[in-house]
């Protein structure tokens, strides 16, 4: 592929990236531009960004999103923290339950993909956020937050 077209992916990308995710989280991979890669699908889609050799967000194919892997939940802001009881479980894989949330970051959605961190900040799940903030508080029950990849996978 050309120097020039990869450079359009590459900055096709950072705007994916940064629409969803915020500019500084697009900053903070894009200014490193010598060690930013795609790796594009059959049809010339951005599929996946890395960092170096580390993937940092992969494509979900029905919508054209960048979902981030756990390398790239430690950088985007939208997160919920948990308690601490419920860190063994989740590290596990298992989805995030309404009573164990902690805190949720204001500008998390839900729909959203969300960093799941424990109280001392380590990120130890990423999934999709399913209720709201004063859902959470108000029911206290079910899931909120359905866990697509964490630190120990079963």
């Amino acid at each position: 592929m050309k120097p020039h077209s990869m450079k359009l992916h590459i900055e096709a990308a950072r705007g994916k990236i940064s629409y969803i995710y915020g500019r500084e989280v697009a900053r903070m991979i894009f200014d490193r531009e010598d060690e930013v890669r795609v790796a594009l699908s059959g049809t010339g889609r951005v599929r996946q960004v890395y960092l170096g050799e580390v993937l940092l967000f992969t494509l979900r194919m029905e919508d054209g999103y960048l979902l981030p892997t756990l390398q790239g939940a430690k950088l985007i802001k939208h997160a919920v923290v948990i308690q601490d009881d419920a860190v063994p479980f989740v590290r596990r894989g298992k989805s995030v339950m309404a009573k164990s949330v902690i805190e949720v970051s204001p500008d998390a959605l839900p729909g959203l993909e969300v960093a799941v961190r424990s109280r001392d900040g380590e990120t130890i799940a990423v999934g999709r956020l399913l209720l709201s903030l004063d859902e959470i508080r108000s029911v206290k029950r079910g899931v909120a937050v359905k866990v697509r990849d964490s630190v120990e996978k079963e």
